[in-house]
């Protein structure tokens, strides 16, 4: 899954195939989807979107892998990893982002250390550059 070969991520939720969530979820654990949520995730650790999983939502976690479809916004400390399967249409803030060939990513993308902390206390409010347009 991520560049690390050996790191192995304990899954403690899992959205099946067949199921639809319709709602916010929140955990402190690891979770993977599998089916459709049309709802907000929020974890502190590890989140993956499985190849042929849809997700209608904002997400925010430590770790992301997507290899579905997500349509929101994703919020993560570490590191996203997209697989090249994945469709993404939203904004993303995160540490380290790695795409693979293939992946699709409609929207903006703020990445470093201090992304994070320099995300704007009012979603709503324009960017600099944009104040004068």
């Amino acid at each position: 899954m991520f560049a690390e070969k050996n790191k192995t991520v304990t899954i403690t939720t899992l959205i099946g195939k067949t199921c639809k969530i319709v709602g916010n979820i929140v955990t402190k654990e690891s979770i993977r989807v599998d089916g459709h949520v049309v709802g907000n995730i929020e974890t502190d650790t590890f989140v993956s979107i499985t190849e042929g999983a849809n997700v209608e939502g904002d997400i925010k976690g430590n770790e992301l892998y997507v290899a579905g479809k997500v349509t929101g916004n994703i919020n993560v400390s570490k590191v996203i990893e997209l697989a090249k399967t994945a469709v993404i249409t939203g904004d993303v803030v995160t540490a380290k982002l790695q795409v693979d060939t293939g992946a699709i990513f409609n929207g903006t993308s703020r990445m470093g250390e201090n992304a994070r902390n320099n995300e704007s206390k009012n979603p709503t409010q324009k960017p600099n550059w944009l104040e004068n347009k």
